[in-house]
């Protein structure tokens, strides 16, 4: 344990930041399997020009996740954020479309999408330290493309995410990812998938989590584009037990079907500092990144405290 953790963390649950939206009716397995038989059979200029335009009828139709994302973005620029907006959608599709194509297509699939890689040199840092390397990620970009590229590099990957809405869903990302080598740790209502993070760690592997929609007992209120929001603390709180190496990383779309892999340097951590101090820290990163990518930024909840 590390010097200044404190009494054990509780059972990682599935708290959401501000108000949530329920799931679409098209995330099913049964979605993702035919948009990877389109994919793979189909000339990916036509079908990347279908999801974009599936993109546009979702900026028309989803009047709720519309509204939402709207007003997320207005906070990053104070003008008409429609036209934002608008990409935002399209984008999304372009990466539902390349994530099928690579749950589909495996390796040689990955390859044609990921054609740039800066950082790396930081998560060699990480391993070398011998304390696991834990990822913080967020809904910005690829980021199921970035586990997939990591772990086909031969490095030990586990992502830790929350249950999905069916079982058969649960079943399908499950599978696709251990054919990349991926573990999946699931976030439940007790400690096991604290246990097993803790564990991943101690054995020097890495550990991938989103951490901009918290899912400890309760989020830590941070300062987020001059506005309050929850982020999780599961990154500061972890590092109080391990004193493993938090590095920020985000699969990018750099054009249509061409993406980077970018690891950041990574968060120092102060000691003497509270979970909410060191969160701010996390928060500060991600606000940077994002002002570099907002029409990246697949936030369709509202996240902004009154």
């Amino acid at each position: 344990m590390h010097q200044t953790a404190p009494e054990p963390v509780p059972a990682l649950q599935g708290d959401r930041n501000g108000a949530s939206l329920p799931r679409n009716a098209w995330y099913s397995p049964f979605s993702f399997e035919i948009a990877g038989r389109l994919v793979r059979h189909l000339p990916h200029p036509l079908t990347r020009a279908l999801a974009a335009g599936v993109g546009s009828l979702g900026y028309r139709f989803c009047p709720d996740r519309r509204a939402a994302l709207m007003s997320n973005l207005e906070q990053l620029n104070k003008q008409d954020a429609s036209e934002l907006c608008l990409a935002c959608f399209k984008n999304f599709l372009r990466m539902l479309h390349d994530f099928s194509d690579a749950a589909a297509g495996g390796i040689p699939s990955l390859n044609n999408l990921i054609v740039a890689q800066r950082g790396f040199e930081f998560l060699n840092e990480g391993r070398s330290r011998g304390r696991g390397t834990l990822l913080i990620t967020g809904h910005l970009g690829a980021w199921e493309l970035g586990g997939m590229m990591l772990a086909a590099e031969g490095l030990p990957v586990n992502v830790v995410t929350m249950r999905e809405p069916t079982p058969k869903l649960d079943v399908w990302r499950q599978e696709y990812r251990s054919r990349f080598g991926i573990k999946t740790i699931t976030v439940g209502t007790d400690k096991f998938a604290f246990v097993e993070i803790i564990q991943a760690l101690r054995r020097n592997e890495l550990v991938a989590m989103l951490v901009d929609r918290p899912y400890l007992n309760s989020g830590v209120a941070v300062r987020f584009f001059g506005r309050p929001t929850l982020f999780s603390a599961a990154a500061a709180r972890i590092w109080q037990h391990t004193g493993a190496t938090i590095i920020p990383a985000f699969v990018l779309q750099l054009q249509p079907g061409r993406y980077g892999c970018y690891a950041y340097p990574p968060i120092e951590m102060d000691n003497g500092a509270s979970t909410e101090s060191n969160t701010q820290r996390v928060a500060d990163v991600f606000e940077a990144i994002v002002r570099e990518f907002p029409d990246q930024w697949y936030n369709f909840v509202p996240i902004w405290q009154s």
